[in-house]
Order: structure tokens, then sequence, then C-alpha cells
């Protein structure tokens, strides 16, 4: 590892561990800054990966920083989530799912069967069962685009299966689980613990994903 990606390495971890901070504290002016900061340190991450150890197989650089691009805007959007910012959070995390489900079809599958397909499908159809449906049911005018967005991410999490990458799969399915405590904090059930567990999941799942996508 090369002393630029240990210095981002060690700035996002210590960036992500004062926005838990600020999170844990309810400190605003801290998060603010902090929120966006980690997402702009995952794409110095992603391409200092790239162009210091990308190895045969892994994606173009392009669709992963239009990923991050787009979960940056819905990162500034749900700093203060009105519904009308809700839903541009919404979009633009649905647009960054995309951007990663392109990222990952261009990397190498494995050969062979996916098995990671027989843990990942009877797990998401159980999550939309115990949980999921009761999202989109509460979610109210918002039920629409809600839906859609589940949709898209258990299709992200599918990608990942199918191409065999269980670190990859990892990643994702811990961005599902994100996402899910978030919905549910927010049309369902508030939970105290619910922020910290949203932001801590979701800074891990992106790490995830960008190491997956170019170790």
């Amino acid at each position: 590892m090369t002393t630029h990606l240990w210095v981002i390495s060690v700035a996002l971890g210590v960036t992500a561990l004062i926005n838990w901070g600020s999170v844990l504290r309810g400190d605003r002016v801290v998060e603010r800054i902090t929120k966006p900061l980690v997402v702009l340190l995952l794409m110095g991450l992603a391409w200092s990966l790239y162009w210091e150890g990308r190895v045969p197989g892994s994606p173009s650089l392009l669709p992963v920083l239009v990923a991050l691009a787009f979960c940056l805007v819905g990162d500034v959007a749900l700093l203060h989530a009105t519904e009308t910012r809700f839903l541009v959070g919404l979009g633009a995390f649905l647009v960054g799912h995309v951007a990663y489900v392109w990222a990952i079809l261009e990397t190498a599958g494995v050969d062979g069967f996916p098995w990671p397909l027989l843990v990942a499908v009877p797990a998401l159809v159980l999550l939309y069962a115990r949980v999921g449906r009761d999202i989109v049911r509460h979610s109210g005018p918002q039920k629409g685009p809600v839906f859609v967005y589940q949709l898209v991410l258990f299709a992200l999490v599918l990608t990942a299966a199918w191409k065999g990458d269980w670190l990859l799969l990892l990643g994702c399915a811990v961005f599902v689980a994100s996402d899910t405590v978030l919905g549910h904090d927010r049309f369902v059930h508030e939970r105290r613990w619910a922020p910290l567990t949203v932001i801590v999941t979701y800074h891990v799942a992106q790490t995830l994903i960008v190491v997956a996508l170019f170790r």
C-alpha cells in the first residue's frame, strides 16, 4: 500500500469516526461538515485503488465515481430531510445504486454457479415480507418512490450475488440494512439508536463496496 493510499484511508477512518460522534451527540454543525467529507474521501479512495492497484476484472472508475457523486447529493439532501428533500435524496441514491450495478456488471464474475444467489434471494424475500412491506405501506404519498427504490436496492444485491463476490455482496447487504433501518425509522417507528446505526452501516457498506470492486 502506497503512502498516498495510507493517508486517504486514515483520513477516511478518522472523519467517519468524527461524523459518528457528531450523530451520537446531535452536533448538527460537525455532522453537516463531516458527512459529505466522508464520501469525498471515499471518492479519493476509489481513485487511489484504481490507479495504484487495479487488478484484472475490476470495473472502470467512472461508474463508481458517478455512484459516489449521487450518494453525496443524497447525503446533503438528507441532512435536513423534509418531504421534498427526502425525495431528492431518495432519487439521488437510486441513481447511485444503478451506477453501482453498472460497475458490478463490468467486473469479472466467478466461474460456475453463482452460489451466493441461494443466500441472497431468500434473504431478500424474507426482509421484504418482514420489514420492507411495512415501510412501503406506511410511506403514504411516497409509497411509489419508496417501493421502486427498494426494487433497485434489491437488484444491487442480486447483481453482486450473481457475480459471486462475497465481499461485494456483504457491502451491498450492509447497504440494504442501513436503508432498511432508515426507512423503518422514518415511516414506521422511530428509535433512538437508528440514526447512529444508519450512518455507521452506510459508511461500512460504501467502503466495502469500493474496496471489493478494486481490490
